[in-house]
């Protein structure tokens, strides 16, 4: 009985720091704002797609939904977030900041899954961050929740064959 109650607590704080409330995405948008207006300067490296583009450029699942075929001509990683999601904002400058440093040789995308809820559903994009490594000649694979620096560096060598 114990271990369920601290089972059921775990996740119910879990879940409201990740929670999708009203309050939290206004909250969210507003930081979104500032930070959108002090960066709007700066670089990103990482490009924020739709499901046409992911589609066009990562999988067509549409046309061959039963085998993972990749379409890109370099490894990339796709970052699945939503902007009220604080592991996603922990995540977001380890891959902005490996994204410039793979610069050329992986691709790095994001999808926010509140604006792509139809691509989120089709690929059971069910808890945030869900990041996914793509290459070719090789199933994806996911990772779920937030990592450390030396985690995403490892996968991607891993893309790489290093």
């Amino acid at each position: 009985m114990k271990k369920f109650l601290l089972t059921t607590i775990a996740l119910v704080a879990f879940f409201s720091s990740c929670g999708s409330s009203d309050n939290n995405k206004k909250e969210s948008n507003k930081q979104d704002a500032t930070v959108s207006e002090s960066t709007a300067n700066e670089k990103s490296y990482v490009k924020v797609i739709s499901y046409k583009d992911f589609v066009k450029n990562i999988w067509d699942f549409e046309a061959n939904p039963t085998e993972f075929v990749f379409k890109g001509n370099k490894p990339c990683v796709v970052d699945f977030y939503a902007t009220w999601c604080g592991p996603c904002k922990m995540v977001a400058p380890i891959l902005e900041k490996l994204a410039q440093e793979y610069d050329g040789k992986v691709d790095f995308y994001k999808v926010d899954t509140d604006k792509e809820q139809k691509l989120a559903m089709v690929l059971k994009i069910q808890y945030l961050p869900t990041i996914l490594f793509a290459k070719e000649g090789a199933q994806p694979e996911k990772s779920v929740g937030a990592k450390d620096e030396a985690y995403f560096r490892s996968q991607i060598n891993k893309l790489l064959g290093e």
